[in-house]
C-alpha cells in the first residue's frame, strides 16, 4: 500500500479565516495570466487588445468561482 504524505491543506490559519494552498495557487495563476496577457497586448500581438485583458481575467475568475461551486455540489 502506498503511503501518501500528510500535507496540511491550510497554508495560513488566522483564526477567523483560513487560507488554503489551492486558493494561493488560483491567485498566483490568475496574476501570472494577467501579467502575460498585458505584456502580449503591449507588444500588439494579434488578437490581444489592452482594454480587453481586464475583462477576460474578470470573466475567467467568475467562471472559476461558479465552476468550483458547481463542482463541489
Amino acid at each position: 500500500m502506498l503511503d501518501y504524505p500528510n500535507i496540511n491543506p491550510v497554508a495560513l490559519d488566522l483564526g477567523f479565516v483560513q487560507i488554503r494552498w489551492y486558493g494561493i495557487s488560483y491567485v498566483v495563476g490568475i496574476l501570472l495570466a494577467w501579467a502575460l496577457l498585458k505584456r502580449r497586448a503591449k507588444q500588439q500581438q494579434p488578437g490581444f487588445a489592452q482594454d480587453e485583458v481586464a475583462d477576460l481575467i474578470f470573466y475567467c475568475m467568475v467562471g472559476i468561482i461558479i465552476g468550483g461551486r458547481l463542482g463541489s455540489v
